[in-house]
C-alpha cells in the first residue's frame, strides 16, 4: 500500500500531463492534439496540378526523434524538382506562409546536402514550420542527385508547443 500511496503522490506532483503520457513516449496528449491541428491544416492540401497523395502518404504524430508534433503529405507528380519548387514558391506565400530558407534546387542538386524550402508561420501562436522537400529522389540517380525526371514532394508541418523550440529549417 505505501508503493500506491507513493505513486498517486507523484501524479498528483506531476500534474494532469503525467496522465497523458505513454510510457516510453514522450509526446504528450497535448501534443498528439495539436499534431491533429496540424494535420487539419489546409495548407497540407496545396499541390501542384495532377500530384497526387502516394498511398499510406498522409500522416500525422509527434517525431521519434524530436517527440514534436506533426503532419505530413506525400504527392507524387509529373513534374521535376525546379518545377516544384517554382509552384511552392508562390503557394505558399499566397497561402499566409513565409519563405524563411530555400536550399538551390537544380537537377544537379545533391540530395545529400539538402534540396527543401522552409517556411513559417504561427498556427495558434506557436511557430509552425513547413518544409517542402523531395522524398523521392534519393538513390534516383548517379551520386544521389535531383536529376531532371518527375519528382515526389514531401510536405511536413512541424512544431513545438512547450517551448517553440523546434527550428525544422
Amino acid at each position: 500500500m505505501p508503493i500506491l500511496g507513493a505513486l498517486v503522490g507523484v501524479v498528483l506532483t506531476a500534474g494532469c500531463g503525467a496522465l497523458d503520457m505513454v510510457p516510453g513516449d514522450e509526446c504528450t496528449g497535448d501534443d498528439r492534439r495539436f499534431a491533429k491541428k496540424l494535420d487539419a491544416l489546409t495548407v497540407l492540401e496545396i499541390r501542384p496540378s495532377g500530384a497526387s497523395l502516394i498511398a499510406g502518404g498522409a500522416s500525422h504524430g509527434c517525431s521519434d526523434s524530436t517527440a514534436f508534433p506533426y503532419a505530413s503529405r506525400w504527392y507524387h507528380t509529373g513534374m521535376s524538382a525546379e518545377e516544384i519548387a517554382d509552384f511552392y514558391r508562390d503557394a505558399l506565400p499566397a497561402a499566409g506562409w513565409k519563405l524563411r530558407h530555400a536550399d538551390p534546387i537544380h537537377a544537379q542538386q545533391r540530395v545529400f546536402f539538402g534540396a527543401r524550402l522552409c517556411f513559417t508561420r504561427p498556427v495558434d501562436g506557436i511557430e509552425t514550420f513547413l518544409s517542402v522537400g523531395f522524398p523521392g529522389a534519393l538513390d534516383a540517380g548517379p551520386e544521389d542527385v535531383l536529376g531532371s525526371g518527375p519528382a515526389d514532394v514531401d510536405l511536413h508541418v512541424m512544431a513545438d508547443p512547450e517551448d517553440g523550440y523546434v527550428n525544422n529549417c
